[in-house]
């Protein structure tokens, strides 16, 4: 038996076509419910993200996890669902990023992972890693042309030429760049 374990960043649980959403169009999402278990009642322990991971992985309140803030190292003490996967006899293999803190007494002084969110959940082997590093992206966006701002983190800001999101608010303006230059493409 295989598991497939998605979690998703910054997501609105009911963003799904397969609970009825009029407007969000999720068929892959959707065709993966059909044959798989959905979770319709599913809540987070604990906000914000980093917490609210930390729970998942852990299977623990924040209160005894103590991971209480986004960057807050998550106790090497504490077994995650990785670790218990590998006792069973699976191998976790991770595509994309745990957005995890490592717990600074294991780890070499200065090592990057101890001091932000690029560290790998113990016990996940990174097939296809994505990094918080975005440099590599932004050169080739700037390659493949884009206007990028001064400060990178404005990259996520809607497009500033861009016109008409009426009275919808600038998150209804198209992104800087194109889909299929998206760093998660």
């Amino acid at each position: 038996m295989n598991i497939l374990f998605i979690t998703a960043d910054q997501w609105r649980g009911e963003c799904l076509s397969a609970l009825g959403h009029a407007h969000v169009k999720t068929p892959n999402l959707d065709a993966l419910a059909a044959d798989g278990a959905l979770f319709r009642r599913h809540y987070a322990q604990a906000t914000p993200c980093g917490p609210s991971r930390a729970c998942l992985y852990t299977g623990m309140y924040m209160q005894n996890h103590r991971s209480l803030l986004n960057g807050t190292p998550m106790d090497a003490r504490h077994t995650n669902v990785a670790l218990e996967a590998r006792k069973a006899g699976y191998a976790p293999a991770l595509f994309g990023y745990t957005d995890v803190s490592l717990d600074p007494r294991h780890q070499a002084p200065g090592t990057r992972s101890a001091r932000g969110f690029d560290g790998v959940l113990p016990g996940m082997d990174p097939v296809g890693f994505l990094s918080s590093d975005w440099g590599p992206w932004l050169a080739e966006l700037r390659k493949k042309g884009y206007q990028l701002p001064e400060e990178a983190a404005r990259i996520y800001e809607p497009d500033p030429a861009a016109t008409g999101s009426g009275d919808k608010g600038k998150t209804y303006l198209p992104a800087r760049f194109r889909a299929k230059d998206s760093s998660a493409a």
